[in-house]
């Protein structure tokens, strides 16, 4: 019944609130960004897919999503301290981010199960020194109790939230390459360490977009957290960090059939991410063994890899 009262239902979109831990001051030159929006008709009509269609809103009116994207990563890249600034129009730009898709695929088995959202975005960063693709993939899910607007924060608002960030965070690593200095890392880790079970996964995703590699150890003991939310920041984290000595372990999570294919799932966009020939080569070659198959997993995990070939 809940399912049935979900069909085609508003789903009023926030802003999310921008990053308060800033980048050192940095030495690095300012860079005008223009955001372009490049998704088929389609997919800007229909942006919420799957079993379940909805309609995303904000401010009373249809979402415009990229625009929306564009508005909240200029804001946390100008939170974080960076010297981003805004083009009218692309000819004025520096680096043209091109927007290709922005998603969200619903998914619920029954009334009794969570209500699940894969949110994922594909673009294209074009800068002067080439054009680096950026990609964001993440599961949500949530049981509704009462109502069913009790699932719009966790698997809509929260999501796209993390989306804005990671884009940021991925536009500072190629555009403005500042890193969070050795002593915000270390206190984040302590923080991290001593929360106990209560680890907030927006901590362990801060620990990868604050661009630091000495945050890889402290992430590698999370990957085997109890806690999906918090195993598959760590696992996202890495891939962001491009700590490329973990490829064996992406590849094993990856290749394990008995895991939930979630795990795997994150483990192969961790793949995606990292920069070694080995790790591309291994990407292109689980691409061409599953875009012919017609299972749901095959599917599943080819949309993965779509975003990143």
């Amino acid at each position: 019944m809940l399912t049935g009262c979900a069909l085609n239902m508003p789903v009023p979109v926030s802003d999310p609130t921008p990053s308060s831990a800033r980048y050192p001051a940095a030495q690095t030159a300012p860079a005008t960004l223009y955001f372009l929006d490049q998704q088929s008709a389609e997919a800007k009509e229909k942006m919420v897919t799957g079993r379940i269609p909805m309609k995303p809103m904000y401010a009373d009116q249809p979402l415009d999503s990229a625009a929306w994207l564009a508005r909240n990563t200029f804001a946390e890249l100008r939170a974080r301290g960076l010297p981003a600034t805004l083009a009218s129009k692309e000819s004025e730009a520096q680096d043209v981010v091109q927007i290709q898709l922005i998603n969200s695929t619903t998914h619920r088995v029954s009334g009794f199960s969570p209500f699940e959202t894969y949110t994922r975005l594909k673009a294209d960063l074009v800068t002067p020194a080439g054009s680096q693709r950026l990609a964001f993939w993440i599961k949500r899910g949530k049981v509704p109790v009462w109502s069913f607007d009790e699932v719009i924060e966790p698997t809509f608002n929260i999501p796209l939230g993390l989306m804005s960030k990671d884009l940021a965070a991925q536009i500072n690593k190629y555009v403005f390459k500042a890193s969070f200095s050795d002593a915000q890392v270390d206190a984040l880790v302590a923080k991290v360490e001593s929360a106990g079970d209560a680890i907030d996964y927006r901590d362990v995703f801060e620990l990868g977009f604050g661009n630091n590699r000495r945050a890889i150890p402290a992430l590698v003991k999370l990957m085997a957290h109890g806690s999906d939310e918090i195993s598959h920041a760590a696992i996202s984290s890495l891939g962001f960090l491009d700590a490329t000595e973990q490829f064996g372990a992406f590849k094993a999570m990856y290749e394990s059939r008995g895991s939930d294919k979630e795990d795997r799932g994150i483990a192969l966009k961790a793949i995606c991410d990292l920069s070694s020939p080995e790790a591309r080569g291994y990407a292109t070659q689980q691409m061409t063994e599953l875009k012919d198959k017609d299972e749901s997993d095959a599917r599943f995990f080819a949309d993965i890899l779509s975003l990143y070939l």
